[in-house]
């Protein structure tokens, strides 16, 4: 029986609701499966045609009409302020705990800047993290930090191995919600209960799961959260944001100011048709009470592109968008492990798993052959290895489709003839 939910369509069985098992009009909004079997969101997200048609809109913009008041600048910016209610929707965060930010590794500097590490903290991380989820802090060690590392078992981390690191000058676990290299998707709700105990902050790399994934950052409890849009949020490059704890925005100020960080006073806006405009005055270093104190200068057409995004996945629900994805990756499983020479080796228990699937032919040149063979087949998939573990990359999202997959199990079994010039 079909109904509707969120206006998309849906099937009920048995009284059960199956969720977004019809995507064919989300995947025309994709042009690239028009002539590509696209299974790599994990590296970029394809070209999303609302994203695009925003970027337009707002080059037209200027084109028409450019900045000639402070009225019109303030009219762009109101895409900028839906998406971040869209972002704050997707966290289930308040808006004023939500920055703007272009890259994960910008996010992460500016709250490693913010907590004040010194000679004899030690931070902690993990041998999988992919660098800009840590970059920011292993810089610190130049100042006597110490880096304190998990190291992966089988490609999953264990809470366990966290405990016999941690102590009372922990100040902050570094860690991403799904590995890129395996797959693995950590229980952030016990790592935050562990980082209580000796009060060190829980900061998180959401790259590879916002969009994807659900990560309720009440439910879990985590202090930071960065992201940047072009993966599993479909957005373009150059585009992202964070999440702060509204009691570590009140508590913490930034090492890095914009203007845009500082508070303004309304009755003197805009400040450039001041006439006794002064920087000691106007500019005065004097925070922002929200997240947006930390935000680096935005990308406002690049933001444009993410609201609509952002407002396609809040549409269908997050909930629904996992669950569409924990199908695809059963469904993936279960061809690859008809593929002689294939061993399947990111986990497939749902509770620690995420979108990407690693399976290797047990030498990593195999593995990056393939991977150009299956290029040259019209399959897009990548390859990725990190501490002498990893193979073949794919990651379906839910504009992937059960064909898709039939796809890549038939090219990777030989069956697929390979594309005809002349």
């Amino acid at each position: 029986m079909e109904e509707t939910l969120n206006d998309y369509p849906i099937i009920t069985v048995g009284g059960e609701i199956m969720k977004i098992t019809d995507v064919e009009d989300l995947r025309r909004e994709f042009p690239i499966f028009r002539h590509r079997t696209y299974l790599d969101t994990a590296c970029y997200a394809p070209g999303f045609a609302r994203g695009t048609q925003a970027v337009i809109d707002y080059c037209h913009l200027h084109e028409m009409i450019a900045c000639l008041s402070f009225n019109q600048t303030l009219a762009e910016l109101k895409p900028v302020a839906n998406a971040r209610m869209e972002a704050a929707k997707l966290l289930n965060a308040e808006e004023e705990e939500i920055a703007f930010i272009p890259s994960t590794g910008m996010g992460n500097n500016k709250f490693a800047g913010a907590i004040g590490l010194k000679s004899g903290d030690n931070v902690i991380i993990d041998d999988l993290e992919f660098p800009s989820a840590v970059l920011a802090y292993t810089a610190y060690q130049r100042q006597g930090v110490e880096i304190r590392t998990v190291k992966h078992r089988q490609g999953r981390l264990y809470i366990e191995d966290y405990e016999k690191l941690v102590d009372n000058r922990t100040r902050v676990i570094a860690v991403s919600t799904v590995q890129w290299s395996t797959g693995f998707r950590i229980d952030l709700k016990k790592l935050v209960a562990l980082a209580n105990t000796v009060g060190a902050y829980v900061a998180v790399d959401g790259c590879q799961s916002l969009g994807a994934f659900k990560l309720d950052v009440k439910e879990t409890g985590v202090h930071f959260v960065a992201t940047q849009g072009h993966k599993w949020l479909f957005s373009p490059m150059g585009t992202g944001f964070m999440f702060m704890r509204k009691d570590l925005v009140d508590k913490l100020d930034p090492n890095i100011v914009e203007s845009c960080n500082l508070y303004k006073d309304p009755a003197r806006q805009p400040y450039h048709h001041q006439y006794d405009l002064s920087i000691e005055r106007d500019y005065v270093i004097r925070f922002v009470d929200t997240a947006a104190k930390f935000q680096s200068a935005s990308n406002i057409m690049g933001i444009w592109a993410m609201y609509e995004a952002l407002h396609c996945i809040n549409n269908y629900g997050i909930e629904n968008i996992e669950e569409r994805i924990q199908y695809l990756v059963d469904y993936l499983h279960a061809g690859l492990k008809t593929v002689t020479g294939l061993t399947l080796l990111s986990p497939e228990e749902k509770e620690c798993r995420g979108g990407i699937v690693i399976a290797s032919y047990g030498d990593p040149k195999k593995d990056i052959e393939m991977m150009d063979t299956l290029s040259n087949l019209g399959i897009s998939v990548s390859c990725r290895f990190q501490e002498c573990y990893g193979g073949l990359r794919i990651s379906p999202h839910y504009y992937n489709n059960e064909e898709d997959i039939d796809k890549l199990i038939s090219a990777l079994k030989g069956q697929t003839k390979p594309l005809y010039f002349h």
